[in-house]
């Protein structure tokens, strides 16, 4: 693999272009992990008052606190990301594809009004996400999937591994097929993911082997953050307290992992969408491909079906007044000569 297929550089361009969704993003994921430590103190210390007292009291209250939060928080987290994402996205591709936003455009509120313009409702985003990534992992699983009946146990292992990197690299490969519906607009959200993964199986192979590279490489500003953090963390944790400096560690992964979710991961979206707009550029859906995939996959065949639903409900033929029923009159035009 050549390292400018990877479109690095074009990548790198695109993310300090977007740098504002970039901060909005990072600031996010840090902001829900801090809300998410504060409860988990608060909920916390008042369990370890509580059992101070009643010890089972405690232990309960604990876990009560903690199962009430979790659905709200998941479904706060990942309506939130998921938004800001695609709003992401969005972005990216109009970059990509036409070279800029329009002057003076705010690139949130400008991503989330293309997001709402395509999809309608969050709940649509969602289910098309589901479909494009059962797709996406049913075809990829029957072409490039290691098959784990070697006999030796390492070997097994090693396998696993491997196809559990190849799982994680496959998202990358969603976010790009979802990014075809902020270009090609003349088609329904559905149809666009529909080919969209028809394209991707067209051309998988230079595609999933990018994205297994860039979800390694996404792991740079991990190591670059841990390493940087390691020590002004533990002497800032030291100083505020002794006792909390055993915890430096654990900060310094933390902080590590949200700039890699944050940056890392946006880091190879973008050279995944660059990738994909230039294997399937000129490229259309195959016949042969679509049979295929309507054979390994029933997300395929439910996006085909959506699809011409969704075309069905704009073709309707207008409905023929009842034998003897009234007919509206027409209403003259103001505006006509007579």
């Amino acid at each position: 693999m050549k390292l400018e297929s990877l479109q690095l550089s074009r990548a790198l361009q695109l993310l300090l272009r977007t740098t504002p969704l970039l901060l909005i993003r990072l600031g996010a994921v840090i902001a829900f992990w801090v809300v998410a430590l504060i409860y988990l103190a608060v909920v916390g210390g008042v369990a370890y008052l509580v059992g101070q007292a009643i010890q089972i009291v405690g232990v309960i209250l604990f876990i009560v606190g903690l199962v009430a939060v979790i659905p709200l928080y998941q479904l706060a987290y990942r309506y939130v990301f998921f938004m800001l994402k695609a709003a992401h996205i969005a972005v990216l591709s109009e970059i990509l594809v036409n070279g800029d936003l329009p002057a003076g455009t705010n690139q949130l509120s400008w991503g989330k009004e293309r997001v709402q313009e395509r999809f309608g409702e969050v709940n649509v985003m969602f289910v098309v996400d589901e479909l494009v990534t059962g797709v996406v992992r049913a075809f990829t699983n029957t072409v490039y999937r290691i098959t784990a009946w070697l006999p030796s146990d390492s070997i097994r292992t090693l396998v696993q591994v491997i196809n559990r990197i190849i799982q994680f690299a496959m998202s990358y490969i969603d976010e790009a097929v979802l990014s075809r519906s902020f270009v090609q607009k003349e088609q329904n959200v559905w149809a666009n993911a529909r080919d969209g993964v028809t394209l991707y199986a067209m051309v998988w192979k230079p595609l999933l082997m990018n994205a297994i590279a860039l979800m390694i490489l996404s792991y740079i500003p991990f190591v670059i953050v841990f390493i940087l953090f390691s020590a002004p963390v533990g002497l800032l944790l030291s100083a505020i307290s002794q006792p909390l400096a055993g915890w430096a560690i654990i900060f310094t992964l933390i902080l590590s992992y949200l700039v890699k979710v944050a940056v890392g991961d946006s880091f190879a979206m973008a050279a995944i969408i660059a990738a994909y707009h230039r294997e399937t550029a000129g490229l259309t859906p195959n016949p042969e491909m679509t049979a295929k995939l309507d054979g390994v996959s029933d997300k395929f065949r439910e996006l085909t079906k959506r699809a011409q639903e969704e075309v069905g409900r704009f073709t309707q033929p207008p409905q023929t007044p009842a034998p003897g029923g009234d007919v509206p009159p027409v209403q003259p035009d103001p505006g006509a000569v007579t």
